[in-house]
């Protein structure tokens, strides 16, 4: 006599089951949607860096023969704010000039300003030089410079930034910027150096 095989019978899940692999896949999906809205307000919010171009910088008479001591340093920055809805507040900022490793003027040149999104400024300053003068160990190297033409540079700004994301502000940041270039003869900047980067440490 044949057995007869019956088909397990399928065992439908309770209602209370059926409810929790609801309410689970309900926070699962508003922790998901919740995600994708945080990332993009990281994204709108996330501030980006100030960029800085060197757009002038002069010695005048820096061709004389008793030194650059006292001479004036003039430059001029340009500052922009590359954020859509940030801006930037800007501390009092310092300069100091160097020739290779000596440093040849420095000060604070600036006072505090705010920068709107998408904005430029240009941050103008002026310095006194202390040197090379013609009894320093450096001078043979910088007088033979500046008769060639061609006087290596770097100017470095220090200050202080805050972000201005709505209506908070960010913590503050140390900023420096380096802009490294050369100068003529004369003491004004080689075209080639105009509008050029500077790299920004913050």
């Amino acid at each position: 006599m044949p057995r007869n095989y019956r088909l397990p019978m399928y065992n439908r899940q309770s209602p209370a089951i059926r409810c929790l692999n609801f309410i689970c896949a309900f926070i699962l999906t508003l922790i998901l949607i919740a995600g994708i809205i945080l990332f993009v307000l990281w994204l709108s919010l996330r501030p980006h860096r100030p960029k800085f171009t060197l757009t002038d910088f002069s010695i005048p008479s820096l061709n004389r023969q008793s030194g650059a001591a006292n001479l004036p340093v003039k430059f001029t920055v340009n500052e922009h704010n590359p954020n859509q809805k940030i801006g930037i507040h800007f501390g009092y900022v310092y300069g100091s000039l160097y020739h290779d490793d000596d440093l040849i003027a420095s000060g604070r040149f600036a006072d505090p300003f705010f920068q709107v999104p998408k904005g430029d400024t240009p941050v103008e300053g002026e310095l006194t030089a202390s040197g090379p003068t013609p009894t320093g160990q450096a001078w043979p190297r910088f007088a033979a410079e500046v008769g060639a033409g061609s006087v290596p540079l770097r100017l470095v700004l220090n200050s202080t930034v805050l972000f201005q994301v709505r209506l908070w502000d960010t913590r503050e940041h140390h900023m420096k910027v380096d802009c490294e270039f050369k100068v003529g003869g004369d003491g004004s900047l080689l075209q080639q150096y105009k509008n050029e980067p500077c790299t920004l440490y913050l």
